[in-house]
């Protein structure tokens, strides 16, 4: 549980908009209130009217959409300024290398670009970019401002692709 702190800060630093949600309201020992003052006291966020829901079951769901579209703000960027992406997860693949998931501040990042990752100073070239969806990857000619998704460029080590990192435009 520390580490989902640990990104609970990280997005609270770089002033990220956190909605929390109580799931697994359907199990027996679920208990949310104790959840809900957890999260008050460790993370600091209010949480009174964090959405409670199964997502097993469905139960309340609709309302995490409703809470995501109503609360949070409708992102920003300049698509042809410098690239300028924020990393917020990145794993191990044994087939394609770090795939590394980002949310595009400014620029564009399309395959093909050299990148470079700001806290080590690596650079790569991009093989792959793209969204996330529901069922998996799904690859696109490019991103732009204001978008989340992935890319891909032959990382061999995770620690290259640090969480809070900026990925920029090698040049």
């Amino acid at each position: 549980a520390s580490d989902v702190y640990k990104r609970q800060y990280l997005a609270l630093d770089h002033d990220l908009e956190v909605l929390p949600v109580i799931n697994k309201i359907d199990l027996p020992s679920a208990d949310p209130e104790r959840v809900i003052e957890e999260i008050e006291d460790v993370i600091g966020l209010e949480a009174q009217d964090a959405p409670r829901i199964s997502a097993k079951t469905g139960l309340n769901v609709e309302e995490v959409l409703e809470q995501i579209v109503s609360r949070l703000p409708a992102p920003r960027g300049d698509a042809d300024a410098p690239l300028q992406a924020l990393i917020f997860d990145s794993y191990y693949d044994a087939y394609r290398g770090v795939i590394v998931y980002m949310r595009l501040k400014q620029g564009t990042i399309k395959p093909g670009m050299e990148v470079k990752m700001m806290a080590t100073g690596a650079t790569f070239k991009v093989l792959e970019c793209g969204l996330m969806r529901p069922l998996g990857l799904e690859p696109a000619k490019q991103l732009e401002a204001g978008q989340v998704g992935y890319f891909t460029a032959s990382i061999k080590d995770v620690h290259e692709t640090q969480i809070g990192d900026t990925v920029t435009g090698a040049e």
